[in-house]
Order: structure tokens, then sequence, then C-alpha cells
């Protein structure tokens, strides 16, 4: 086959673009340097019990966005699993995000939802006109004994500094929610895959038009790939690693997961539990099987898969999940942006690519908005 575009990386946002330039008539070959599809949400199911795994931490699809729906319900139904995070600090459970279910319990107080907004401005009290770092900044939204409790050393965890280190823009956007509503996620529409995650990438890929080669890397010195205004290449990895890191690495967070088999029917009575103090260095503890609770046989199966997330500093040859957004980042970012715009026909995106945190659905919008623009 004659292709048409490249694209080199097949997790969530590479396959939307692969697919979406064959449904527009493209030919396409997909690179894929690992042994399967589907990027960091690939998954696998415990033949003991059924019950899929999540290989890079948990994903939970959920959405606001129309187009992203109606593109991602083409290749699955979902089971409308609604996400909930429960927290464990000082030897109790309360209930994520901040609102008047975790208040209430943490003061031990009654409030309505009309009382809760002065009641948390009262907590926060007086502070600087403008917070400078993490730390101030949420405790200027949140007071400092919710921020204590179930920020602080979480913060130190995932990002192993200290919180007064990290700029306050990380916290603009805290949400404590004036209601009951305990569901993480304020999108409706939400789920896991009915027939999970790696059928959908699957079906994906499914296309005449398309070619999927995995354990095939793409470089850029390469001349049966190189990219070209006639034959773009459309690329979701590293950004820094596509140039040999002639500038230096992009500085990362990474993650370490250490999963097990607990011989009991339900370890913990939910998806993800978060650990907010420092007395364990993992971050949360997720258990599988609730992700699927129209999967009976995994629901009753007498033993659970669980999975302690521990963060941990990145260096080469790690997976890298969360960018390190500071001053000295953006400058290197910016130097390898100016590097991939004077290479014709190569499209950066992605996760990785952009050195941008993205939920699943925003990494399918963007991904089709870029691939629309090249059909």
């Amino acid at each position: 086959m004659v292709f048409d575009a490249i694209v080199a990386g097949a997790g969530i946002w590479g396959c939307t673009v692969a697919r979406t330039l064959a449904d527009g008539g493209k030919r396409v070959l997909v690179l894929e340097k690992r042994a399967a599809v589907g990027g960091n949400v690939r998954c696998e199911t415990d033949p003991e019990t059924g019950i899929e795994v999540h290989l890079y931490g948990s994903h939970i699809f959920h959405t606001g966005i129309d187009e992203v729906w109606g593109f991602m319900r083409r290749f699955t139904e979902f089971n409308g699993y609604q996400h909930k995070v429960l927290a464990r600090y000082g030897g109790k459970t309360y209930f994520l995000p901040l609102g008047l279910a975790l208040v209430n319990q943490f003061y031990g107080i009654d409030l309505k939802p009309e009382e809760l907004p002065a009641f948390i401005a009262k907590e926060a009290g007086k502070t600087c006109a403008e917070p400078s770092n993490f730390e101030e900044q949420a405790i200027s939204f949140i007071g400092r004994p919710l921020y204590e409790a179930f920020i602080r050393e979480y913060t130190r965890k995932q990002w192993g500094t200290d919180p007064r280190n990290l700029s306050a823009d990380v916290i603009r956007r805290l949400p404590v929610r004036a209601s009951y509503d305990v569901n993480y996620f304020p999108d409706w529409r939400q789920g896991i895959p009915l027939d999970g995650y790696n059928a959908v990438f699957d079906r994906m890929l499914d296309h005449p038009g398309i070619e999927v080669r995995c354990s095939a890397e793409f470089r850029l010195d390469d001349p049966e790939f190189a990219p070209s205004a006639e034959r773009p290449v459309f690329y979701s990895g590293p950004v820094d690693e596509l140039f040999g890191y002639r500038f230096g690495h992009l500085p990362w967070r990474s993650l370490r997961f250490e999963r097990e088999r607990a011989a009991v029917k339900d370890f913990q009575g939910t998806s993800v539990v978060n650990y907010t103090g420092a007395e364990v260095d993992f971050t949360r503890i997720h258990e599988f099987k609730h992700y699927h609770p129209e999967n009976r046989g995994a629901m009753e199966a007498p033993s659970t898969i669980i999975c302690r997330e521990y963060p941990k500093a990145w260096k080469p040859g790690d997976e890298p999940y969360y960018p390190v957004d500071n001053q000295a980042s953006r400058e290197l970012l910016a130097k390898y942006r100016a590097e991939a715009a004077k290479v014709p026909g190569l499209v950066v995106g992605g996760r990785l690519g952009e050195y941008k945190y993205y939920d699943m659905d925003k990494s399918v919008a963007r991904a089709l908005e870029t691939a629309k623009a090249a059909c």
C-alpha cells in the first residue's frame, strides 16, 4: 500500500487521528513501538478472575463534548460507571472531591448547601492578595485544616517536592462543591467500555485504509518514513526524544505500580482510594473489579486485583506521566516546538508530543481537530 500519511504512536490520540484520516479517504500507516496498540490505556484480563486490569493506572472515560462522545460510541458502548474517589486520612474514609459530605464529616458539623461558601471563606481567613505558590493558593481556597489533611502530603508525594515550591497555577481550579454530589467528574457521560479498552482501539484501527505495525519505532532520520508535505507524519511520542534530546530532557514525573492478588472478594469497596497522609509512600490504591459491576463473574470472584501507585522522579527509560510545568520546562519546550516547525509535514500532538496532561476526551478532541484539518 502506498500511504498518504503516517501516524507514529497508537495511543488514543494516534488511533483517533488514524481513523479520522482513513474515514476521510487517506491511506494510513500506523507505527507503534510497543507490542500492542492502546498506549497507556492498554489493559489485560486476569485469567483467574476475568477482571480487566488497567496496566498504567486507572482510566475512566468521561466527557462533556458531544462530538467526542459520538465518535467514541462508534466503537463501543459504555457501562455507565460513575467514578467516585475516597480518601483515607487519620484512620477515617472521606468522599472526594471537597464538598458537603467531606466538610461535614471532617468538622463534625451539619452545614446546608447555602452555608458552605461562607464557612469555607471563614476557614480560609485572610490571605495575601496574590498567592505566590501552591500552598498559599490552596489555603486561600479552603483553609489550612483541609489543606493539611487532604492536599499537602498527597501533593508532596505526587510531585516529589514541598508544595511551596510549586506554582500557584497548579491548583487554581480546586473545586469545592456546595452539595452532596460525590461523583468525581462533573460529566454525566462517563463509563468504561463494556467489552474493554483494548477492543476499542482494535475497532478504531480496523479499516481497509489502515495498516498497523507494532514493535516499530519511528525515527525522524529514517528515510522510509520521513515526513513531507505530501505525506505528513502525525507523531505523538515525546517531542524531546524525537530530536535526540539535543537541548536536554523535558522534566516529567513518573509512576511505579505494584500489583497484587488479594485473597478477598472485595479489598476496599470501591475503585480508587487516595491516601493523603505521609505515613505511606503510595498515593492511591486501585481495585479494578469495581469498574465493571456488570461483570458478575469478576465481581463475585473470591479474589481481587489491587494496585498501589507510587509517584517517582522520572529518568530516561521511565514512562513519562505528568509534565513538570515551570519556567525552565516552558523555555525548553519552546525550543523543541521551534525545531518541529522546521520539518515540513511533521505534526506533533498528544500528551507526550504537546507536553501537556490531557484527559482522554480532550486528547480525542485535539486529535479530531488535527486530523480533520489534514483531510
